[in-house]
């Protein structure tokens, strides 16, 4: 009897265990999806779902509780929602490690050194999150005030999402605090791991698109210049007009940041095929 009533006690923590990774990714999900809808009502589940990367059908019955998540699912979910590194490591650590994925020196279900995660989280949400590189061009603007109140209406944000951002610039090193109690630019470099930096930058694009459609609608085109041009290409040139428009950047950059600094601009530049890249054994071009 007792060995029956110990294999049910075993049998229920397992399950509840195993609840906790559906759970986690459910209200994962339900949370991003909100999240976007909270800025764009008109969103759709099917468009979250090709975010997401799986069929809207399935997305719904994994949303319900009705339809569980493998750890292969699991980790395409956190890697198409572009999540930092701290919070896909949460998610990913309830679900059972691969063993043919394990890393020399860790041990089955260990993690990375907290410390390790929280700094590349916090230089992932530099990069990722388009208010920092702001409230750092910001300090350069010539009226510029070490004011949360004040950095929040001149940025449009809360207040208490100010304090964050400076905080977090503080923390990694790109903001500093002068003798007179004042935030200044720091000349600390700033570099990320390359994973870090590769899902970072995708959501940094993500962010500026959307910034370019809410000006669109917000700004009066005389405060603001979208230009655009469609043309047929040779794909093997676009080395050559990558280093044009870098060099044309900093040359409009140079020439802006030249004068009276008192507002905060950002130039989003999208050259990307239209066409279906033809497939000769290259899967992209240099």
């Amino acid at each position: 009897m007792l060995q029956i009533i110990l294999c049910s006690e075993l049998s229920r923590v397992t399950h509840a265990s195993l609840m906790k990774d559906q759970i986690a990714v459910q209200n994962l999900l339900r949370e991003k999806l909100g999240e976007i809808q909270r800025q764009n009502p008109r969103y759709s589940l099917r468009s979250f779902a090709k975010k997401v990367g799986v069929h809207v059908g399935a997305l719904t019955y994994i949303m319900n509780g009705k339809r569980n998540v493998s750890r292969d699912l699991a980790e395409r979910i956190t890697r198409r929602l572009l999540l930092d590194p701290q919070s896909r490591s949460e998610v990913l650590s309830l679900f059972p490690e691969k063993r043919k994925n394990r890393k020399p020196g860790l041990t089955l279900g260990e993690t990375l050194e907290p410390r390790y995660l929280a700094l590349s989280a916090a230089q992932f949400k530099v990069a990722a999150e388009w208010e920092h590189f702001a409230v750092m061009s910001l300090v350069k603007c010539e009226d510029f005030k070490s004011s949360h109140t004040w950095i929040a209406t001149r940025m449009g944000i809360t207040e208490s999402r100010a304090r964050q951002v400076t905080e977090r610039l503080l923390e990694v090193g790109l903001l500093s605090v002068d003798a007179s109690g004042n935030l200044a630019r720091s000349e600390a470099s700033y570099r990320t791991t390359d994973d870090v930096a590769d899902i970072s930058l995708k959501r940094h694009h993500e962010q500026s698109l959307d910034l370019a459609k809410e000006s669109i609608y917000r700004d009066d085109v005389s405060v603001r210049d979208m230009t655009t041009i469609t043309m047929a290409i040779d794909p093997k040139k676009l080395s050559m007009a990558k280093e044009l428009i870098r060099k044309y950047m900093d040359e409009l950059s140079d020439l802006l940041e030249s004068g009276h600094r008192t507002e905060v601009y950002r130039l989003s530049m999208q050259l990307f095929p239209l066409s279906r890249i033809e497939d000769k054994g290259k899967t992209h071009y240099e």
